[in-house]
């Protein structure tokens, strides 16, 4: 009788092993791309020899557009390509169309880090070594359309039309006074006096780089818009962390406080870390 008793036990757990294993394995049936069936397979990570992006550091880096090399533009141009051809991209382009309040002063910065955050996922479920870089417009080496993106100008299907991207950008002395507002901004002591004219530069950018960017219902259609607003993030993360800035958080409650149409809150906003990424 006590052999049976230490059987079921086993059994039990033999069963619930392999119950676990079909999970892990069905997990990685469904995974879309390889990346993501590399990283469930943490085991054959630890052992194998392999470049340091293939290990999925976190958090990874966020870099200047203009420190690119020719091959790093290429993945991340790769990946948008496959993106836009699998529809993620589009219907990322139709959230953005969307009314979630998401270009009033205090709900523009937090939404749109998350809106980034979700194609940098898809971007590095596919190249985990390519995250959204960043366009420094504040340069005046950069105050004009990137070269390597100038010719980059995609049809974007998404679930309700098809849009094929254009500019008509502005002049780089333009641009230089946009950017010259920035200075001041960056000095200013509450998060109010900070995001509304951060806003207006924002809009400004938009309207100088002209076509697709002029209109939210097209503006994320185009590549650059996720640089621009990386951009954007970037210097909100500078003056959040500044003594001006003070880690001074949006005041935002109730629903305004809900990144919609996703779940996160403003508070999960807070650290950039913490959402996987920083700024090099």
């Amino acid at each position: 009788m006590a052999k049976a008793k230490t059987a079921r036990p086993k059994a039990r757990t033999q069963r619930r092993d392999e119950h676990m294993g079909m999970q892990a394995r069905a997990r990685m049936a469904t995974h879309a791309t390889f990346a993501e069936m590399l990283q469930e397979q943490r085991e054959v990570l630890r052992i194998l020899k392999l470049p340091s992006w293939l290990k999925f550091l976190l958090p990874y880096q966020r870099r200047d557009q203009a420190s690119l090399s020719p091959e790093e533009q290429q993945r991340f141009l790769c990946a948008l390509n496959l993106l836009i051809a699998s529809g993620t991209y589009g219907k990322l382009v139709d959230v953005h169309a969307e009314m979630h309040m998401q270009h009033t002063s205090d709900r523009l910065l937090p939404w749109h880090r998350i809106f980034l955050l979700q194609l940098e996922q898809a971007i590095r479920a596919l190249h985990p070594d390519v995250s959204i870089p960043y366009w420094d417009w504040t340069k005046s080496s950069e105050q004009s359309v990137p070269a390597w993106l100038a010719s980059i100008l995609p049809t974007v299907v998404t679930p309700t039309r098809t849009l094929t991207v254009v500019r008509a950008p502005g002049s780089t002395s333009s641009l230089a006074m946009i950017a010259s507002n920035v200075p001041s901004i960056m000095a200013t002591t509450t998060f109010g006096s900070f995001a509304s004219p951060m806003n207006g530069v924002h809009g400004s950018v938009h309207i100088w780089v002209g076509g697709s960017m002029s209109d939210p219902a097209t503006a994320a259609a185009d590549p650059i818009f996720w640089m621009h607003h990386a951009n954007l993030d970037r210097l909100w993360w500078q003056w959040y962390n500044s003594s001006q800035g003070n880690h001074q958080n949006p005041p935002l409650v109730g629903m305004d406080a809900v990144m919609d149409p996703w779940s996160y809150t403003e508070p999960d906003t807070r650290d950039i870390a913490a959402l996987g990424y920083t700024y090099a």
